[in-house]
């Protein structure tokens, strides 16, 4: 993982973060585009999701939790 590509993602928790949550899964946190339908973002190389979801916690993102 590059700095670079974590730049790419640099928006879900600074300048969109409002329009993004995290929703709390069994395996950990998936980040979720708010709207009509909300969308999922994949992010397939796991240390860079870890860094990118590490961020939007720390910046405040709202967090789902598992439905029961």
């Amino acid at each position: 993982m590059s700095d670079r590509e974590l730049l790419e993602y640099e928006p879900m928790w600074t300048t969109e973060r409002d329009q993004w949550e995290l929703h709390e899964t069994s395996m950990g946190y998936q980040p979720i585009l708010k709207g009509d339908p909300p969308m999922a973002e994949l992010i397939c190389d796991d240390d860079l999701a870890e860094q990118v979801i590490a961020r939007m916690l720390a910046a405040g993102v709202a967090v789902v939790g598992q439905p029961n």
